[in-house]
């Protein structure tokens, strides 16, 4: 089947793409010198102008955190607080000169670093001033007690006729005093040749005022030299401030010069990075309404050559009116023709195929009527379908519709479950069910296989087994579990809850001797009889543990109801009074041991079969036809 390659619809769909990839990949060009452009700018503003903004406003915060400690450090009270703020202030210019040598280098940075640096010895020499300030201070107030006391004392040397030099002394110790107060320096030096007027005025031999007076004037540690020291040390802390404020406002005032200035650059960096993310975002624009527009012209001419005449051949396929479009598409040489081409000879094949079928389909159900297996369609809660054997097995009639069956095989088609075992009223099947199309609608289909003879034949195995399996674990002679049963029980775990009875019968031995064995066989069968009636069939296990000697184990007893089943056990052998001469009850008896596992804090069976076996034994010695559930303390 040839196709003309020239006219095809692939021919030109391909060459419009080409067309198309052509024109993207020329935009995509241009877009990505764009994003070039664009990538630059933003590594221009992201690492190099965003991180030196940064730096400039840290930069001037920390230069304002300075002025703010500055400021503040005339008022410290005590030397520790002022150290405190002296080592944050020399910290901060440490900080801030690593800062400055971290920026970019401008005209800005260099005169900053230059004042940072010049700051730093300033900050020291105002620490030491404010240092003595202190000192000083603290001298004062000491100076100030040496003052009150050395008045006090010249008052006591003073006679009481000497009213005029009390006065005297009086108004020096009060100009003293207000010295601290003074203003100026103008009325301080005033007051202070007022005060040595008044001390050469008295007569310091005879009024005994010498400590007083060298207490004021002493020209090392008098009130008057360390006032006079106060006042200079506070004239320079006055001119260390006023030059440390001068230079921390010009670093302020760089630094916001500066922090404006990269401030500055970044909007100018930032409206760069704008436009230049405008025209990119245009040519995305651009390149996104091209490639829409083309594809809207390529879906237009793919649904008018293409899909509409594909609708056209698929609307033919299977109306026999329709062939003639099939056919008249047929002529041409593109791809559809080729379609429609094949489209005919698919519907001849197809009307072949289907005649086959409907053939096949006869020929099958005649061999799923005549099938000895069930075979049920179920749909909609009805069964439409069911073979021959299916309706003389489960009694279903199609004509009567009394669709009457089993509801779990109902269940089981329901659920489309697989089971190897189904039992529908007296048979058993294997069965399977699966979903299919019945008549054009969705049904179920159920196949069952008669197996009713095997699982009979496999429930009279298994009673078999189950029978064999009892007489191994049971006495022959007794009818009671014997040491092999036990021996299971112990290895599959009693529990922690149970009682043990060990009993045998007294003077066995000599009975046995005395009447004979067939004799002692009876004995064993009525006394084996009696313990079976007297214990529970689910929960409690008796055993015939040798000879004359039998074992009982109570799940789930006390003691006295150990004692009790005891007691009714040897009542029981009482009642049927088998006579025996040797015995001093002229008849048989039976003498127990009984142990509980709550007596032991490690429970294991051969300790509690001793503990019960012990008190067997002491049964026997101590009068036998008795039942001991203690241990008896022999005297």
């Amino acid at each position: 089947m040839r196709i003309n390659w020239i006219n095809s619809i692939s021919t030109r769909i391909n060459g419009a793409m080409l067309v198309l990839l052509f024109i993207l990949f020329m935009m995509t060009g241009s877009s990505f010198w764009m994003m070039g452009k664009f990538s630059h700018s933003t590594v221009s503003v992201s690492e190099q102008l965003l991180p030196e903004l940064a730096k400039s406003f840290d930069l001037h915060l920390s230069i304002q955190n300075v002025h703010r400690k500055m400021d503040a450090l005339p008022y410290v009270k005590s030397k520790a607080g002022k150290r405190v703020i002296v080592e944050d202030l020399i910290g901060d210019l440490n900080l801030i000169t690593l800062g400055l040598d971290s920026i970019k280098s401008d005209k800005y940075s260099s005169v900053m670093l230059k004042i940072a640096r010049e700051l730093l010895p300033i900050v020291n020499f105002y620490s030491l001033e404010i240092d003595s300030y202190i000192e000083n201070r603290t001298k004062i107030r000491s100076t100030i007690v040496n003052l009150d006391s050395a008045y006090l004392k010249a008052l006591e040397n003073i006679t009481e006729n000497s009213k005029i030099n009390t006065n005297k002394i009086n108004q020096i110790y009060l100009l003293s005093h207000s010295l601290l107060n003074v203003p100026t320096t103008f009325l301080f030096k005033r007051a202070k040749t007022r005060l040595f007027k008044m001390i050469n005025k008295l007569d310091i031999a005879s009024l005994d005022v010498s400590s007083l007076v060298g207490t004021i004037s002493n020209p090392v540690d008098g009130i008057i030299a360390i006032i006079e020291k106060q006042t200079e040390i506070s004239s320079n802390l006055s001119v260390l401030n006023t030059q440390t404020n001068v230079i921390i406002e010009q670093l302020v005032s760089i630094s916001f010069n500066r922090k404006n200035l990269m401030k500055k650059q970044v909007e100018v960096a930032a409206q760069s990075l704008r436009n230049s993310s405008s025209i990119f975002y245009k040519i995305l624009f651009l390149i996104v309404l091209m490639t829409t527009l083309f594809a809207v012209l390529l879906m237009y001419f793919f649904h008018k050559n293409v899909s509409k005449r594909l609708m056209l051949i698929a609307k033919s396929i299977g109306a026999k009116e329709n062939t003639l479009v099939l056919n008249q598409e047929a002529q041409g040489l593109s791809e559809l023709s080729v379609i429609a081409k094949s489209m005919l000879r698919y519907i001849t094949r197809n009307e072949q195929q289907k005649n086959v079928i409907e053939s096949n389909v006869k020929q099958l159900m005649l061999i799923v009527e005549n099938s000895n297996q069930a075979v049920i369609i179920y749909r909609e809660g009805q069964i439409v379908y069911c073979n021959s054997y299916s309706e003389q097995l489960l009694g279903v009639d199609m004509l009567s519709r009394t669709n009457i069956v089993s509801q779990n095989l109902l269940m089981a088609i329901n659920t489309l479950s697989h089971s190897d075992k189904l039992e529908v009223g007296a048979h058993y099947f294997r069965f399977l069910a699966t979903q299919i199309d019945w008549n054009g609608k969705p049904s179920k289909l159920a196949l069952l296989i008669d197996i009713t003879n095997e699982v009979a034949k496999e429930n009279l195995l298994i009673k078999t087994l189950e029978r064999a399996t009892d007489d191994s674990l049971t006495d022959t002679l007794t009818g009671l579990y014997n040491r092999r049963k036990l021996d299971q029980v112990i290895a599959a775990g009693i529990g922690d809850d149970f009682c043990l009875i060990i009993t045998d019968i007294d003077w066995f031995k000599r009975y046995n001797d005395h009447y004979g064995h067939a004799a002692g066989d009876l004995c064993l069968t009525e006394v084996s009889q009696a313990i079976k009636d007297n214990v529970r069939e689910e929960g409690d296990i008796a055993v015939r543990y040798g000879g004359e000697e039998f074992l009982i184990i109570l799940a789930g007893n006390s003691i006295t109801q150990a004692e009790q089943v005891a007691s009714r056990v040897q009542t029981a052998v009482s009642s049927i009074a088998i006579a025996y001469k040797d015995s001093t009850l002229s008849h048989l008896s039976l003498s127990f041991g009984i142990a509980h596992s709550s007596e032991l804090d490690n429970l294991q069976w051969p300790t509690i079969f001793g503990m019960a076996d012990r008190r067997l034994y002491q049964a026997k010695k101590t009068g036998r036809a008795k039942a001991v559930s203690y241990d008896i303390i022999e005297s």
